[in-house]
């Protein structure tokens, strides 16, 4: 994955880390990549508005969506793959 540069004028779409700190439960690591997650969305829509009222450029807006799209269908294909796991497991014969 490439990351966007400062100098295309778009540096706020940097990609989603799944980076933990020291000592954090994997609670808090998957709640702060929802938080990531939103803020990347929140962004999209906010750069949507602006192509809207003429303040920001095509490019800018169709790659923040973009980026919002691609970073929303990775959190849903986790949260399938986790649901999946947990009904399989409660499937199980005990």
């Amino acid at each position: 994955m490439s990351q966007v540069t400062a100098s295309q004028g778009i540096s706020s779409l940097a990609p989603v880390s799944l980076e933990g700190t020291a000592g954090a439960t994997a609670g808090s690591g998957f709640g702060r990549l929802l938080e990531e997650v939103n803020t990347v969305l929140q962004r999209a829509d906010q750069l949507a508005s602006g192509y809207a009222e003429g303040k920001v450029g095509l490019t800018d807006a169709v790659l923040a969506a973009e980026h919002a799209d691609t970073t929303f269908g990775l959190v849903m294909a986790v949260r399938n793959r986790a649901l999946a796991a947990y009904q399989e497991i409660m499937n199980m014969p005990v």
